[in-house]
């Protein structure tokens, strides 16, 4: 016998009953459903659609999905893989991040030195940009100015050298 679930018509949209309203042991989603109330929410449907499991239901259905913590570092330093030679703190030798069984524990561990490149702040980044575009401006006049072909070479490489630390900013 098949079961027939209420529907009801609001303007003209036909709505029906969740699956789960009624016990139904041979539905698959019984075994995740059985623990929970009895469900009474209605859900649009459209055609001919004889039943209908509604989004709660079938969350209660589905195992919660794993989030991965993210990354986890695994103690080497950044970069470590493309390194000729890195002997990790236990002794293995890596050649280009390829382990090499053979050398363990033949070499001493390799000392990174920590990097000691200081962050600017936003305001010394724009004094410092502004001070760049000064000096840009001044190399740009003095260049057209210049007659010789030395001194014209002299700030031309000057005014490159200032533009790559501009866009290093």
């Amino acid at each position: 016998m098949k079961t027939k679930f209420k529907t009801k018509t609001i303007d003209g949209e036909r709505y029906m009953i969740c699956r789960n309203s009624v016990a139904d042991k041979k539905h698959w989603s019984w075994p995740h459903l059985m623990d929970g109330d009895r469900c009474d929410r209605y859900s649009v449907v459209s055609g001919d659609i004889t039943s209908i499991l509604c989004y709660k239901c079938t969350m209660k259905t589905v195992p919660k999905p794993k989030i991965n913590k993210g990354y986890v570092s695994s103690g080497r330093p950044r970069g470590w893989q493309f390194m000729k030679e890195f002997v990790d703190k236990e002794g293995n030798v890596f050649h280009k991040g390829v382990e090499q069984p053979k050398l363990k524990g033949k070499f001493k561990p390799t000392e990174i030195k920590p990097s000691n490149k200081k962050k600017l702040s936003k305001r010394e980044k724009a004094e410092l940009e502004l001070k760049l575009q000064t000096q840009l401006a001044f190399h740009r006049g003095a260049m057209k100015k210049a007659t010789l072909k030395k001194d014209i070479k002299a700030h031309h490489v000057k005014l490159s050298r200032i533009q790559r630390k501009l866009k290093k900013l």
